[in-house]
């Protein structure tokens, strides 16, 4: 059955009775239900209100790739009421992939806490005449741009990921951009592209039962749901930035959020990822923990933006306001 648009999740600490007189936590997510970040937002509420000793509500206002839930929470008062979870796009590709924003990411949204990591794949289908990446470039190279590569959208990771590997090996795939992780795969599995970076927690069934090949993850390890698979960073120099390209999820609350209340809401979010039960659930999910506190996501935030955003600018590509 599908999750619902919102559901409060009570915890012993917080009774029926109770939450009539507390007012509950809104954790906004970006993303419809059943998306990797929402089910990461589900799965940390429960233990994030046993902590703070109120009820959480997970809240979709999906649209815009984030932008939405980002708006809603840069206009929301500092009062500790509401959060957001959200992916590296939101403060760190916004700023350079539209010309205006009604909100300033360095200002309006403040981090939290750095939750969870996810990669990428290169994927082929089975039927792909190359059998690991050095293939695949030998394979690409001579094609140039009638080679393509799909991603999940236009201005999301996969798609600059595409970028940088035509920076780092010499081809030329064009760029095919779809509305999501499931169009992608149904895409490369109908051999509409040649090949895509998904994520690998989008494509493990697929990878399970071989329809599906991945040549290489993104980060700087492998990925436990394909241990066979090599990262980027363990093929070559030329790959280093391909290994290095770190993915995210992480918590933000409005910029007007007193301290007091940000760090509460780091504490209580941080010791919902030490619990082993859900550090194991999550890695099983391919969203294995980074927990960071607010100075050191902050100070993530912006060694990202620095690394980012010049292939960004590069690339010339801006979204719509």
């Amino acid at each position: 059955m599908p999750l619902p648009r919102r559901s409060l999740l009570l915890t012993p600490l917080v009774t029926p009775a109770l939450a009539q007189t507390i007012r509950p936590l809104r954790l906004l997510v970006g993303f419809p239900p059943g998306a990797s970040l929402d089910l990461l937002a589900r799965l940390l509420a429960e233990p994030m209100a046993t902590r703070l000793g109120r009820p959480v509500v997970v809240e979709n206002r999906a649209g815009g790739g984030g932008r939405v839930a980002a708006e809603a929470l840069a206009r929301a008062p500092g009062d500790g009421e509401v959060l957001m979870a959200a992916p590296i796009v939101v403060p760190v590709f916004f700023p350079f992939l539209y010309a205006r924003l009604p909100f300033d990411a360095a200002t309006d949204i403040a981090p939290v806490a750095m939750l969870t990591g996810f990669s990428f794949a290169l994927a082929v289908r089975r039927d792909h005449p190359a059998r690991d990446l050095a293939g695949f470039i030998a394979w690409a190279r001579p094609r140039g741009e009638a080679a393509t590569y799909g991603s999940l959208s236009a201005g999301t990771p996969s798609h600059f990921l595409g970028l940088l590997f035509n920076r780092a090996t010499g081809t030329a795939l064009r760029h095919v951009p779809y509305r999501g992780g499931a169009p992608l795969t149904t895409a490369l599995l109908a051999g509409e592209v040649d090949a895509g970076f998904p994520t690998t927690a989008g494509i493990a069934g697929q990878l399970q039962d071989g329809s599906l090949r991945a040549l290489a993850v993104s980060g700087a390890t492998r990925s436990p749901l394909a241990p066979e698979v090599p990262s980027f960073s363990e093929l070559g120099p030329n790959l280093a930035e391909m290994g290095r390209a770190g993915l995210w999820y992480g918590l933000f609350a409005p910029g007007r959020t007193p301290d007091t209340a940000v760090q509460a809401q780091a504490a209580a979010a941080l010791g919902a990822l030490a619990e082993p039960g859900l550090a194991e659930r999550l890695r099983a999910l391919d969203l294995p923990p980074q927990p960071q506190d607010p100075a050191a996501f902050a100070a993530t935030i912006a060694a990202d933006r620095n690394s980012w955003g010049p292939l960004i600018r590069a690339s010339g590509f801006q979204l719509e306001d």
